[in-house]
């Protein structure tokens, strides 16, 4: 499973340096940042709470950084 996400994570570097868009390339990083914190940080199988709050916390600056972009 590490390989593909490793596959996602290179494929969209490329596709955030291709697009040359600041809010794609900053919604391409909270993608990533959510695959490496799932997959590599292992918070899938942490706690509901501790899941759930680093998603929160991504979505929410990702989302503030766009907003302000």
């Amino acid at each position: 499973m590490r390989i593909a996400v490793w596959i996602v994570l290179v494929g969209a570097s490329v596709g955030s340096v291709a697009s040359g868009r600041l809010r794609v390339a900053l919604a391409l990083a909270a993608l990533k940042a959510l695959l490496v914190g799932l997959e590599f940080m292992e918070l899938r199988s942490a706690a509901w709470p501790h899941l759930l709050g680093f998603v929160a916390f991504v979505l929410a600056v990702a989302g503030g950084l766009i907003l302000a972009a």
